[in-house]
């Protein structure tokens, strides 16, 4: 009898996950959280490694007041503007492609 229970419980836990991974929002929910643990722990390691507050591009010192925001930046502001403006630029330009040979 308990390991009837058991099994049933899985069942519906197993059920409840398919039925929270088919609801986009959770699943964009989800994967914020995990991304920002990740670049929390990535925000760790250039502490340890001395490079915390260095602009990965540039290499000069991220701003404090940036850092106070957005402890977790890798960027200075102007260099993650560039960045963002050739992703932005570049995601436009796949899109495109991958609609006119569609």
């Amino acid at each position: 009898m308990r390991r009837r229970n058991m099994t049933s419980r899985a069942k519906q836990r197993q059920e409840m996950l398919r039925e929270l991974a088919t609801d986009e929002s959770v699943c964009v929910t989800i994967g914020v959280g995990v991304s920002r643990a990740r670049e929390a722990v990535n925000a760790l390691r250039r502490i340890q490694d001395g490079t915390y507050g260095k602009c990965i591009d540039c290499r000069k010192r991220i701003p404090a007041a940036r850092l106070q925001v957005k402890p977790e930046a890798t960027r200075c502001v102007p260099c993650q503007t560039e960045y963002e403006n050739k992703t932005t630029s570049y995601r436009a330009d796949t899109s495109y492609v991958a609609r006119k040979s569609a």
